[in-house]
C-alpha cells in the first residue's frame, strides 16, 4: 500500500509540475516576444522536465533500475497526459511517425532514473 501511495504521488507531483511548467510557457509566449509557433517545442520541454522530476522521484524510492523504471514511468506518464489531452479536446493522437517525438521524454525520465538511484537522501 505504502508503494502503492508513492506512485500515486509521484504521478502527481508529475502532473502539477507539467502544468504549471506549462503555464509558465504560455505566459512567456503571451507577454514577451518568443515566438508562438515554437509552442510546441516548450510543450515537449515541460514533459521531458516533468518525466525527468518522475524519473528522480521513482528512482529514489525504488533505489535499483533506474533505467528501466524512469523509462516505463515515463511511458504510463505521456499515455496519462495523452488521455487527458485526448478528453479535453475530443481528438485522437495519430499513431505514427509523429509519436518519435517523445523518445526524448522517455530518455530525460531514464536519466532522471539512474539519478534518483545514485542519490544520496
Amino acid at each position: 500500500m505504502e508503494r502503492t501511495i508513492k506512485n500515486i504521488k509521484g504521478f502527481v507531483f508529475a502532473l502539477i509540475s507539467f502544468f504549471l511548467l506549462t503555464l509558465v510557457a504560455s505566459v512567456l509566449v503571451k507577454f514577451t516576444p518568443i515566438p508562438e509557433t515554437w509552442s510546441i517545442y516548450y510543450v515537449m520541454f515541460a514533459l521531458c522536465l516533468s518525466c525527468m522530476f518522475l524519473g528522480i522521484y521513482s528512482g529514489s524510492f525504488i533505489k535499483k533500475k533506474g533505467f528501466l523504471y524512469g523509462a516505463l514511468y515515463s511511458v504510463i506518464f505521456i499515455l496519462i497526459i495523452s488521455a487527458i489531452y485526448m478528453m479535453a479536446f475530443s481528438s485522437e493522437i495519430k499513431i505514427g511517425l509523429g509519436l518519435l517525438k517523445y523518445i526524448l521524454c522517455l530518455l530525460f525520465g531514464s536519466i532522471g532514473g539512474m539519478i534518483g538511484v545514485n542519490m544520496r537522501l
